[in-house]
């Protein structure tokens, strides 16, 4: 009796070999040349990247403010006083001209408005404190990390690839197998 010894070929080899000849051997291969594949994947490891977010918050305080009250109701009496000093003044000035009546009437114009400026700066003004609440927005910073990807190592005809994926792809990942001929 002749015994028969059987070889251990792993499962790994026979699976490849099968998918291969699955792919080559089909119409669609044929013709895009190309077709997906799940491969093992062997490793994978988060990226991260920090993010800062501005968050507003208001704050109020209490500010003691100047508030200055003009008051209306000015007088024209310094603008009519301006005018008669002015005039007078003028005719004094013009009392030997014959252009009297015209020097006088210059002052009379000169002086009013002399009275006028002279009034406006007496103007009083009354001022005051007040509390006021003063609010200004200010921001806080927070920083932290999130997960914006994947660096996923796998492994395809006995080599080792690595690749940048948005979601953790588990325990095989797909790629593209296209095959071309050596010339």
């Amino acid at each position: 009796m002749i015994k028969k010894e059987a070889i251990a070929i792993p499962a790994r080899v026979i699976s490849r070999s099968v998918v291969l000849a699955l792919i080559v051997s089909t119409p669609a291969f044929a013709r895009n040349q190309s077709t997906v594949v799940q491969v093992p994947v062997v490793g994978v490891q988060p990226q991260y990247e920090t993010v800062t977010d501005r968050i507003p918050h208001e704050v109020c305080r209490n500010e003691r403010v100047r508030v200055v009250e003009h008051r209306r109701g000015r007088s024209l009496t310094p603008t009519l006083v301006g005018a008669v000093v002015g005039g007078t003044v003028g005719g004094v000035l013009g009392n030997n001209s014959r252009r009297r009546d015209v020097i006088a009437g210059a002052g009379a114009i000169l002086g009013a408005s002399i009275g006028n400026d002279v009034g406006r700066n007496r103007q009083r003004s009354d001022s005051y404190y007040v509390t006021e609440n003063v609010c200004t927005t200010e921001y806080e910073l927070r920083e932290y990390e999130r997960i914006n990807g994947y660096r996923v190592s796998y492994r395809y005809g006995g080599a080792v690839y690595k690749t940048f994926s948005d979601r953790d792809p588990g325990e095989t990942i797909a790629v593209r197998v296209r095959l071309e001929p050596l010339r």
